[in-house]
């Protein structure tokens, strides 16, 4: 071993952080300040354009990512950072379009996955000549029109207390339940004088 790689191997066995950690720290700081809340137009401009691929990873995956700056990343040369964006929460439908013809596999198959993608998007990926993108595109087709027309559970709920028929006691109809309630001719009156049996 050389004598730049025991001093390392020293290094390392004492704790003293080498380059190499020293510069990944330095990537994981930047990557939380990526993610973080309330990031400036300018940073995320920043950060979008680093060298290291998590950063940008990041930036692409935020919720308020800025049109330009999806604009830049939607052709960035990394597949996971454009995987990042088509995963996006706040994905911009052009730029959901430009993604819709990457050619990575995973990208299609994360946009066909996201909840925000426009229909018409899906429809194009629906049709993909890969079997698995075209799949996951269906099937968020068919769950976004099973989502719009299905009732909800209090709808169903209030379509069964309507169909059943009432309690007993609890309304005007019998205690059978369902019935209208039974009509019965009025009880004859006696005029006043007149005996138990009519006579006067």
């Amino acid at each position: 071993m050389s004598d730049e790689g025991w001093s390392r191997a020293l290094m390392a066995a004492s704790g003293v952080p080498v380059a190499a950690e020293r510069r990944d720290d330095g990537v994981r700081a930047l990557v939380n300040e990526a993610r973080a809340d309330g990031l400036g137009a300018a940073r995320i401009a920043t950060l979008g354009a680093h060298r290291s691929t998590e950063v940008r990873e990041a930036i692409a995956a935020r919720p308020d990512c800025p049109l330009a700056m999806q604009a830049t990343l939607v052709h960035d040369r990394r597949a996971s950072v454009r995987v990042a964006l088509a995963s996006s929460a706040g994905l911009a439908v052009a730029i959901a379009g430009v993604l819709s013809h990457d050619r990575e596999p995973s990208v299609l198959k994360a946009l066909a996955r996201n909840a925000v993608t426009p229909a018409v998007v899906l429809e194009t990926l629906a049709a993909h000549r890969r079997e698995d993108v075209a799949r996951l595109a269906r099937r968020s087709l068919e769950g976004a029109v099973l989502g719009s027309g299905t009732p909800g559970a209090q709808e169903l709920e209030d379509r069964a207390d309507a169909a059943r028929p009432p309690a007993a006691g609890s309304g005007p109809g019998s205690p059978a339940g369902g019935r209208n309630p039974a009509v019965l001719a009025p009880r004859p009156q006696v005029p006043p004088g007149h005996g138990a049996l009519g006579r006067p």
